[in-house]
């Protein structure tokens, strides 16, 4: 069973901000797991290196007032065990001390669709750096669907879960999994094939074989319990078009994948797909850890 017993969420107070606390603190209550609300007091002026917990409409804050901003989201969240942390100077360590000093099991932030010419985002580097597991939403207008985790509601919701088939990508088809015995998750196992490869012999005839070993494939994946709300896809094409593709086809509410940035993978696991699925996915993308080397 997946273990979420601390679920971190630095806000940048954007207007991003309230449904990002709202869904982590969905997953707290799923899980019983403690929130923990944290905001980052830059030290350089706003604005200078990364594109993420910092909108050009926002004037610096004293550390009195984000406390108290702190609070006032932490007491809109009864019954949840909230934690707040402050701290001062670059971004991008400080999110990587405080998941560390917390001991997250999961990283919830919020990012820009658009791509950052000139730095990575902060974002990008969180993955790049981090062993946990990142749940990225975007901007509100990006996404399609709303990733909910509501219990009560009994409504199911789309998750895709891109997979080339190696054991690397198996990490994340059985978190996948294990995610949806807890949340109410229709998995979605999605297998990309190359385009335009030579074979020696008719190609339909060997399309139809490729495309039924991959789903012979994916079908060995899903565990027994998770049949009746499991479905897997063939599709042929690049991996970052194929993914968002599917997704925006099937009303997708969050992408499941793998990111393993530092070893980069194949076709479906680069840090190319990687970055173009969290700069154009239409909802939520989790992802999670794998092998680094």
């Amino acid at each position: 069973m997946i273990a979420i017993r601390t679920i971190l969420c630095p806000v940048d107070f954007s207007a991003a901000s309230a449904r990002q606390v709202d869904l982590a603190a969905n997953l707290c209550r799923a899980f019983q797991a403690q929130l923990v609300l944290h905001h980052n007091l830059p030290s350089l002026a706003p604005g200078a290196g990364v594109g993420w917990m910092w909108a050009a409409d926002h004037p610096p804050m004293s550390e009195e007032t984000v406390r108290e901003r702190l609070a006032a989201l932490a007491g809109t969240r009864p019954g949840l065990k909230v934690e707040t942390k402050i701290t001062r100077g670059p971004t991008l360590p400080a999110v990587l001390a405080v998941s560390g000093s917390a001991a997250a099991d999961l990283v919830v932030l919020s990012t820009h669709n658009a791509p950052a010419e000139e730095h990575a985002s902060v974002t990008e580097r969180v993955l790049e750096q981090t062993q946990r597991s990142v749940l990225v939403l975007h901007d509100t207008a990006a996404e399609h669907n709303a990733l909910t985790f509501d219990l009560s509601s009994g409504h199911r919701q789309v998750t895709i879960v891109p997979t080339d088939l190696t054991p690397e990508s198996g990490e994340a088809v059985d978190f996948a999994f294990e995610l949806a015995r807890t949340l109410p998750l229709d998995v979605h196992l999605l297998h990309l094939l190359p385009r335009g490869r030579p074979v020696p012999f008719d190609h339909d005839h060997d399309h139809e074989r490729a495309v039924a070993n991959a789903e012979r494939q994916m079908q060995a994946l899903v565990p027994r319990d998770c049949a009746a709300f499991s479905s897997v896809h063939v599709r042929e094409g690049d991996p970052a078009h194929g993914i968002l593709q599917v997704a925006i086809e099937l009303a997708a509410a969050c992408i499941i994948m793998g990111e393993h940035t530092r070893a980069p993978l194949r076709r479906l696991l680069s840090r190319d797909t990687s970055r173009a699925v969290l700069h154009q996915a239409p909802c939520p993308v989790w992802y999670v850890p794998g092998q680094r080397t």
